[in-house]
């Protein structure tokens, strides 16, 4: 394997690129339409893009914006359109291509970076849990300030497909859902926290339904693991 991995703005990305980041996201997605991923990629402003040799294998599409949704001038990261090959789930390259990425641009401004995650899928939601240590929902720790801040992000960007009691949106336009065998919740993932807390708390996930999930990009929010992938003690 010679996996790279790399940050490119979306306004640069050729035809053929746009079309292998479709093409992987409809193998492992229902429901993907292409003139949807088109807006849908158009709106964002960087993809993180993983290739082993001349083949994708992963990418995951981002927007940076400023709001005051939450009381206080801040920035925001939403992830959009995100998928890596199973072939890669063991891998660190991925994870270490879109810490390397995204990082700087946390850095770029004296406003604090907030990653504003929705997940359909509990792998996914780990990733968040696995690089940063204070991040919401957290199957050990409440933290009211990330749920009111995710919840006040949610609200501005999604409106009404908001469901603020159960902390999911419900998209109205054709959903994206996992298809079957990507990211089953079986009885045996049950077993570990952060899965039971992922369907639990997002039960519609197979139908499309994504959960909300907030950190902080900084740094000094980063977990041991997510130091150890950036070559840091």
């Amino acid at each position: 394997m010679s996996y790279q991995g790399g940050i490119f703005d979306v306004r640069g990305l050729d035809a053929a690129t746009r079309g292998e980041m479709r093409t992987l996201l409809e193998r492992h997605f229902e429901g993907v339409v292409a003139e949807e991923f088109e807006a849908d990629l158009a709106e964002k402003d960087h993809a993180v893009l993983l290739r082993d040799g001349p083949r994708l294998v992963g990418f995951s599409t981002l927007k940076i914006y400023r709001t005051l949704a939450a009381g206080a001038p801040r920035r925001v990261l939403f992830s959009g359109d995100t998928i890596v090959d199973p072939e890669v789930w063991r891998s660190p390259h991925a994870l270490r291509a879109w810490l390397r990425g995204v990082l700087p641009l946390a850095a770029a401004s004296p406003e604090p970076l907030d990653w504003f995650l929705l997940s359909s899928g509990h792998r996914t939601y780990r990733i968040m849990l696995t690089l940063f240590d204070e991040r919401h929902p957290d199957p050990e720790t409440e933290r009211p300030d990330l749920a009111a801040r995710v919840a006040a992000y949610a609200r501005e960007r999604y409106g009404a497909a908001f469901d603020a009691a159960a902390g999911v949106v419900r998209l109205p336009r054709s959903v994206h859902r996992l298809r079957p065998g990507v990211g089953d919740v079986t009885e045996a993932r049950l077993k570990d926290p952060a899965v039971a807390l992922f369907a639990r708390l997002n039960p519609g996930h197979a139908e499309g339904d994504e959960l909300c999930c907030l950190c902080e990009l900084s740094p000094a929010n980063l977990s041991r693991a997510g130091r150890r992938l950036l070559g840091a003690p």
